[in-house]
């Protein structure tokens, strides 16, 4: 019976459970919720009351069972295990590290079993710690081995169920010369999609035991590089005199702290993501004019000291009133810009620090171009090259840091643990390593290692972490400026590009930003629409939502859908067809706005064929949530039929607003207008024409008179006018012909003698 108990239970504890406690992103795991947070059974083995072991002394352990199952351990066996030999080289911490049990299940360690204790029943979701005193001669044949090894192995009827291996440092051995060693941590706060914080959000994590007091008590005065998000800052600032009282006092002791302090990108985005898109330059905020209340920027004037004297309800006397602040109204240029929201006398601000395992080849340079001439690269990034090299290095022709993978491991482990056996272990594992570089003959200038960003560290593990490696006699504490300015080792880059479908994502936020920018004309001032929609696209890029990829989906998709109801805001209503009878009428155009804004937009018809012209464009302005018809002027042309109408809106900067919509048209012709502008016109031909005849028939006369040598006599002349006249008044049409030239010449000869006569 006992043994298909065991059996089950090994079957249980080789997979996964089947549900989890859920953990709240802003919260901090405590000890209490180790089982709801770990699969399966585990071990940890750790000094009880130091990280490092002193062969000369008793040695205390204490040894750690979790069992994060559904169903119960029975009592058992717990047997501590140590090294056989020396470790002096880091494979051989490897090797004795890797026989730890994972997730193919447990193996016994290689070593010699120096203690057996019991241990008792261990229900779902409980820990256990045992401790357990060795004498000093248990290690009496390893004493002068620099690191020393214990583990741990959990048996039940005799069955292997877990087990558990760490290292630790001989304290007893001399230090030759400590490692240099710089911490980088991220001051940040949980992903979330909005691009400024709130008041209330603010207020929280500023209070004495919020999120962001216990960053900076972590930090503050201590020997780590801070690199923080610069949101936090303008965030406080943008709330003026509306900001919480404790997020100012925070604002103030970051300001005071000695730490060498550098920007994140906004909001902590992703830079490696948008150097893989290629895209013209790094987001940033465009603005926060959004957000600045002019009433929380004005100074406050003391108003005239006067007394008032009344009698209060029982009557005894008079009271003074005291004078109360009055807002002065600001100048227009009082409100802080962009600028003064995000200044900070950083220590340096060419600076990047892209996700772990994120870059990829050519995007160091990239970065490089937007200013950001240094990069700190997870070890994962570049090829492995020789052990303990410097971290300043030369990554795909450009400049870097890297973080030491030996020493980067053992401190996030350190900083997120979630008990204080957990928290020795690894630190025990950190002081190893660094006692290893310190035994070692290639010593390097400067070492780097960094703290993990998201919510699992634990500020109160930070914290003591980064006191119990002041106190670290292998360590002595190094600036960033230190590790930067070492001798640069080269080494090689692992193209690590992200997902296609993270960056298939981040181009649908990018693109979509930049249709609301565009969209945004149609408002007298874009900022109001087009500024926080960067800020929250750049909040969605924040690197902390690579750790939870459904939960970053989720939100991405609520966001797009948002802004595609944006875009929809401002359209034309689709309208019934309309009838166009006269020649010079107008199309009537609905057009909504549901934006809590005045839009202002160009309406613009396109008829399908020339029935119908449209003679000008109409420009309207839209109050907020509310729709408004307006009419756009056309004229009809020639014939009769349908026409269809697409009608469509532009801002006034030309920018495309919405879809054009087709209103369908039938014209009737104005066939009257028509018949009588042809009439007109034969008329005037008509009379052109005769006037053109008699104009012509009496130049030609002066011309002859003029080759004979002879006058016309001004009476002759008023007569050819005359005539003239009266020929054109009895023109009966085109078909009238010049009369022969005989004839006029005769007639000419009869008028001279006329003349003679008249002349007698």
């Amino acid at each position: 019976m006992a043994g298909a108990a065991v059996a089950a239970f090994a079957v249980l504890t080789s997979a996964p459970l089947a549900a989890n406690a859920t953990v709240s992103a802003a919260a901090e795991p405590t000890a209490q919720t180790v089982a709801s947070t770990v699969d399966g059974v585990a071990l940890r083995v750790a000094p009880t009351a130091a990280t490092t072991i002193a062969p000369e002394a008793p040695v205390t352990l204490e040894v750690e069972v979790v069992n994060a199952t559904t169903e119960p351990i029975p009592a058992g066996t717990l047997r501590l295990v140590r090294s056989d030999d020396t470790i002096d080289d880091p494979a051989e911490i490897d090797t004795w590290l890797t026989q730890a049990s994972g997730p193919d299940g447990a193996d016994a360690i290689d070593g010699t079993i120096v203690a057996e204790i019991d241990s008792a029943t261990l229900a779902p979701g409980a820990v256990d710690v045992v401790s357990v005193t060795l004498p000093p001669e248990t290690v009496d044949d390893i004493d002068d081995s620099p690191v020393l090894g214990f583990g741990a192995e959990l048996l039940v009827d005799g069955a292997l169920v877990a087990t558990s291996a760490e290292v630790f440092a001989n304290s007893a051995l001399p230090v030759a010369s400590p490692t240099a060693l710089a911490i980088t941590y991220p001051l940040t706060v949980p992903a979330s999609s909005t691009g400024r914080l709130s008041a209330d959000d603010l207020a929280t994590w500023t209070s004495p035991f919020g999120l962001l007091s216990r960053q900076l008590d972590a930090v503050a005065g201590r020997s780590v590089t801070v690199a923080i998000d610069p949101r936090i800052i303008a965030s406080i600032r943008a709330l003026g005199s509306s900001a919480p009282a404790t997020a100012v006092a925070w604002l103030e002791r970051l300001a005071g702290i000695p730490n060498e302090i550098f920007p994140l990108a906004y909001a902590d985005a992703d830079v490696a993501a948008q150097a893989q898109l290629g895209i013209p330059a790094l987001l940033a905020p465009t603005g926060f004019s959004d957000v600045l209340d002019a009433a929380n920027f004005a100074a406050p004037t003391e108003g005239d000291d006067t007394a008032t004297e009344g009698d209060d309800a029982g009557g005894d006397g008079g009271a003074t009133a005291s004078p109360t602040p009055t807002p002065t109204a600001p100048a227009p240029d009082a409100l802080p810009t962009t600028e003064e929201l995000l200044a900070w006398p950083y220590t340096r601000t060419d600076i990047a620090w892209p996700a772990d395992d994120t870059i990829a080849t050519g995007d160091l340079a990239y970065l490089g171009a937007a200013g950001l001439t240094t990069s700190i690269l997870s070890p994962g990034n570049v090829a492995p090259g020789s052990q303990w090299a410097n971290a300043a290095s030369t990554v795909d022709g450009a400049s870097a840091v890297v973080a030491d993978s030996r020493l980067t491991a053992p401190l996030r482990e350190a900083t997120s643990a979630l008990s204080d056996t957990e928290w020795r272990a690894a630190v025990g594992q950190l002081s190893a390593e660094l006692a290893l570089i310190d035994a070692a003959d290639v010593r390097p200038t400067a070492l780097l290692a960094t703290i993990a960003r998201g919510t699992g560290t634990q500020s109160e593990r930070l914290e003591a972490t980064l006191d119990e490696l002041a106190a670290n006699p292998w360590a002595t504490s190094a600036s960033f400026t230190d590790v930067v300015g070492a001798p640069p080792v080269s080494r090689t880059l692992i193209d690590e590009p992200e997902t296609q479908q993270r960056i298939a994502n981040v181009e649908r936020i990018i693109r979509t930003g930049e249709n609301i920018t565009a969209f945004a004309t149609v408002l007298e001032d874009p900022t109001i629409l087009s500024d926080p929609t960067r800020r929250d696209a750049l909040a969605l890029l924040d690197v902390a939502w690579i750790a939870d990829r459904t939960a970053w989906d989720a939100a991405v998709g609520e966001w797009l859908v948002a802004q595609r109801r944006t875009l929809g805001a401002v359209s034309v209503v689709p309208s019934s067809p309309i009838n166009v009878v006269s020649s010079e009428t107008g199309v009537p155009t609905t057009i909504l706005n549901a934006l809590p804004y005045p839009v202002t937009v160009v309406v613009d018809v396109a008829p399908s064929n020339g029935r119908l012209i449209v003679e000008d464009q109409a420009t309207v302005t839209i109050a907020p949530e509310s729709r408004t018809t307006t009419t756009v002027p056309v004229a009809a042309g020639i014939g009769s039929g349908s026409v269809t109408l697409t009608v469509s809106l532009t801002s006034v900067d030309g920018v495309p607003i919405g879809s054009p919509v087709s209103i369908p048209a039938n014209v009737q012709a104005d066939w009257e207008g028509l018949g009588a502008a042809i009439i007109g016109i034969i008329v005037v031909v008509f009379f052109g024409v005769g006037v053109w005849r008699n104009i012509r028939r009496l130049r030609r006369k002066r011309a002859e008179a003029a080759a004979n040598g002879e006058a016309v006599e001004p009476a002759a002349a008023a007569e050819v006018e005359s005539g003239a006249e009266t020929d054109a008044a009895t023109s009966t049409g085109p078909d009238v012909v010049d009369a022969d030239p005989a004839i006029e010449e005769q007639s000419a000869e009869t008028d001279e003698p006329r003349a003679e006569r008249r002349d007698d």
